[in-house]
């Protein structure tokens, strides 16, 4: 766990905190890396590393969130604009974090990441009404799990071919795929 910070100085520090582990990620794989490692290269106690976060796992669970956090105040907010204008920004954003993207798969940590954003889609602060046909459900929150597993295996597959198509590509071909599921007859009930 990570704890959430009450002054933009504290929120600063754990920043710097998180930045240091993607760098020491880069370098080698996150198993490799101690929280002592991690304070040496940081030039900082050990107590200063706890002070924020409870574990190792803490600092990566906070860099992931914090991620997902900026990705929401970048623009990921789809009532913003449409919703291809949406998938571009989500697949621009992902390829702008290719270096976190590098270090998590180096580790073989990138479902951490898609565990994340399926947990943070199901947050009160998504509202996923306006992907849906018929506005939310009870089953809202599963398919909107369903579709950002989707989304974020997509960009996972595109990164891992090394970016061979534009954002702007990758839009179109989620916004298809996304306007087929919406519209497509609904399947019969299991006996």
């Amino acid at each position: 766990m990570y704890k959430l910070c009450k002054t933009d100085r504290s929120a600063q520090r754990q920043w710097e905190l998180e930045q240091g582990l993607l760098e020491a990620m880069k370098t080698q794989r996150y198993e490799e890396i101690s929280v002592s490692d991690l304070c040496q290269r940081m030039g900082i106690p050990r107590k200063c590393f706890y002070r924020y976060f409870d574990s190792k796992d803490g600092a990566l669970h906070a860099l992931i969130d914090h991620t997902l956090i900026e990705y929401w105040d970048w623009g990921g907010n789809l009532n913003a604009g449409s919703i291809r204008e949406g998938l571009e920004y989500f697949f621009r954003f992902w390829k702008e974090k290719r270096g976190l993207l590098d270090a998590l798969e180096n580790s073989g940590l990138s479902p951490i990441l898609t565990e994340r954003a399926v947990d943070f889609s199901a947050s009160d602060t998504l509202i996923m009404g306006q992907l849906l046909p018929g506005g939310e459900s009870d089953g809202a929150r599963h398919i909107a799990a369903f579709w950002v597993w989707g989304m974020m295996a997509m960009m996972l597959s595109w990164y891992r071919e090394g970016f061979p198509e534009s954002h702007v590509r990758m839009a179109e071909a989620a916004a298809r795929s996304l306007s087929r599921a919406t519209t497509a007859t609904p399947a019969r009930d299991f006996p």
